[in-house]
């Protein structure tokens, strides 16, 4: 058997607190026997006011854990070491990060004591945290960079790239299962002139205010609203199957952007900021390029721009519903 003056002498080497406890019978409790000079470095406590001690250490180390006294008590009534890490507040009222280990002392299969090693893995968890802050900033950034691909950074609207891309998609999809697709093409009436008489600052506000208006309209799962450049504005939706619905829903829209009434003197159509808007309601064609859809829309818009502005023409037949 090892002698009791090496055994101490190892125990007090050692980095790791040692505490030994005796087990309290008859629901007394434990008491604490030995502990060793790296306790007293970690927890602050001196030997002498430890050693003795009538505090019940078991019901302390499962303090602020989801381990249960009673769980760490069935194990080492079973012969079994636990394990587990919590927070350990030391003398002067700091805590570390303790990973502990207890184990049972068993005599003649009667646990009668158990030891508790302590070891300190603040390091290790700032370690970990540092870690866990970097891939949070990193995800951060990456949705930053992510939004900025795919959206426009003055309205926040999608942009024109992420809508060309949307656009060839859905119509491989509508045309493989023949059910059609609406588009929109809105465009700001006289904008240039807003821009030269109120300033770019006044414009860019006007920009925001008519975007958010076309995204508060169009703002269901299958609507994809973007900013397709300068003042025009696109909409893609498989909501609006039906050409009269969807001519409705873009006519209300463009009412709505009126009623926003954002001054325009320079406006030859209005006193307000308005809109023209042309709109293509079909089934994608085999072979036929996707940028059909803008096209017929945008020939369309420009109809209802010849017609007086502030009104929606519908591609082919040109209807128009005026303002």
């Amino acid at each position: 058997m090892i002698e009791r003056e090496l055994l101490e002498t190892a125990l007090s080497a050692t980095s790791e607190g040692v505490i030994i406890a005796s087990i309290g019978a008859n629901d007394q409790p434990s008491k604490i026997i030995y502990t060793n000079k790296a306790v007293e470095t970690l927890t602050g406590y001196d030997s002498q006011s430890l050693v003795g001690s009538d505090c019940n250490l078991m019901t302390r180390l499962t303090s602020d854990t989801t381990v249960t006294e009673q769980e760490i008590t069935a194990a080492l009534q079973a012969g079994e070491s636990i394990h587990y890490i919590k927070q350990s507040n030391t003398k002067s009222g700091d805590f570390f990060w303790n990973d502990l280990c207890i184990s049972p002392v068993l005599n003649n299969n009667t646990l009668t004591h158990f030891i508790c090693v302590l070891h300190n893995i603040n390091e290790q968890v700032l370690y970990q945290e540092k870690i866990e802050l970097q891939n949070s900033l990193l995800e951060k950034k990456n949705s930053q960079l992510d939004n900025m691909a795919t959206h426009d950074f003055l309205t926040q609207l999608y942009n024109r790239r992420l809508f060309d891309r949307e656009l060839k998609r859905l119509c491989a999809f509508h045309q493989r299962y023949q059910t059609p697709l609406s588009l929109a093409f809105l465009d700001i009436d006289y904008f240039k002139e807003y821009n030269d008489f109120y300033g770019h600052s006044a414009g860019d506000d006007a920009l925001r205010l008519v975007a958010n208006q076309i995204n508060d309209d169009f703002s269901r799962e299958a609507d994809i609203c973007a900013r397709y450049g300068g003042e025009e504005f696109v909409v893609l939706s498989a909501s609006d199957s039906d050409e009269s619905t969807f001519l409705k829903h873009v006519d209300a829209v463009r009412l709505r952007i009126e009623e926003l009434a954002i001054p325009h003197e320079k406006s030859k159509t209005s006193d307000v900021i308005t809109v023209s808007a042309g709109i293509y309601v079909g089934v994608p064609m085999r072979g036929v390029s996707p940028t059909y859809f803008t096209e017929e829309a945008d020939r369309a818009m420009y109809e209802a721009k010849h017609g007086g502005r502030n009104q929606v023409a519908v591609a082919r037949q040109m209807r128009l519903i005026s303002g």
